[in-house]
């Protein structure tokens, strides 16, 4: 059953899971990278497993089409997996010669509690690589998924805990930026931000960071762009075409890396334009 509700939290709840997150950060801390990294390997089997109720509920809560919410289950597949694989390579390089483990030797180890605050339009690949990336590497986590798939973020969470994952260590914040994401960012457990949204709300979470006292506080943004695509004479007509349609406006257009400029070469531009503008007329 892929019908349910989701409740926004209120701000005390918020500062509830900081709270929690940060008491939960010096054990899982100091679980190995092995067990960190079976778990999202597990969870990356998991969202196999339940990939026709996800996609479902991409469906109804983001508008994706078939293609598109299977394309994002694979892409969050990938996202588990590869944290997993890098957090094994980084203990590796980390165990190289001329460590001794010794106190005063440089060493990888998590942060605290990282804040992580993903869109709306890749609610599972984007919300669940920023977890696991914070996870793996030691870090707990407060999620807070955009208000709009609250739905598919709330199932993604549930199939984490059953991949193994502590509760203590993964909450998930549903409510608005304004209120919640505000009180996450300012609450005085957090460590970092990782940010997927636009360039004004990047700037505004920047700001708030800026004007904490003490340690500086990394944040990790990926924010809207103005991609181009160049094609010269020795393009396929047919093929560039097809593919001006798919980069401009697969996923409705929403993702960071939608094509904004296309660029011709002036040999080219009076047999493509006419073709382009009539494979727009078809949309």
């Amino acid at each position: 059953d892929v019908v349910g509700e989701v409740t926004c939290a209120r701000v005390d709840e918020a500062i509830f899971a900081m709270n929690e997150a940060g008491a939960a950060f010096e054990n899982w801390s100091k679980q190995t990278v092995e067990s960190r990294a079976c778990c999202l390997e597990r969870c990356a089997d998991l969202l196999e497993q339940h990939r026709p109720e996800l996609i479902v509920l991409m469906m109804r809560e983001a508008g994706k089409v078939l293609m598109d919410g299977l394309d994002e289950i694979r892409e969050a597949v990938d996202f588990c997996r590869y944290y997993a694989s890098q957090a094994r390579q980084q203990l590796q390089d980390q165990a190289c010669p001329g460590y001794t483990g010794e106190e005063n030797t440089l060493r990888l180890e998590g942060r605290g509690v990282i804040v992580c605050i993903s869109p709306w339009n890749f609610p599972v690949a984007i919300f669940l690589g920023q977890i696991a990336a914070a996870l793996v590497t030691g870090n707990t986590v407060v999620a807070k998924p955009a208000e709009q798939t609250s739905l598919v973020a709330s199932r993604v969470i549930a199939l984490c805990y059953e991949a193994g994952i502590p509760r203590s260590v993964l909450h998930c914040v549903p409510g608005e930026g304004e209120t919640v994401g505000a009180a996450l960012i300012e609450h005085p457990s957090c460590a970092g931000v990782v940010f997927t949204g636009s360039t004004q709300t990047a700037k505004r979470i920047q700001r708030a960071l800026a004007d904490r006292s003490g340690a500086i506080l990394p944040l990790i943004a990926e924010t809207g762009g103005m991609n181009a695509m160049i094609a010269d004479s020795s393009c396929l007509p047919e093929q560039l075409v097809r593919d001006v349609i798919h980069s401009a406006f697969g996923s409705a257009g929403q993702r960071c890396s939608a094509l904004r400029v296309l660029y011709l070469q002036e040999d080219i531009a009076d047999k493509v334009v006419p073709m382009l503008k009539g494979a727009l007329s078809l949309l």
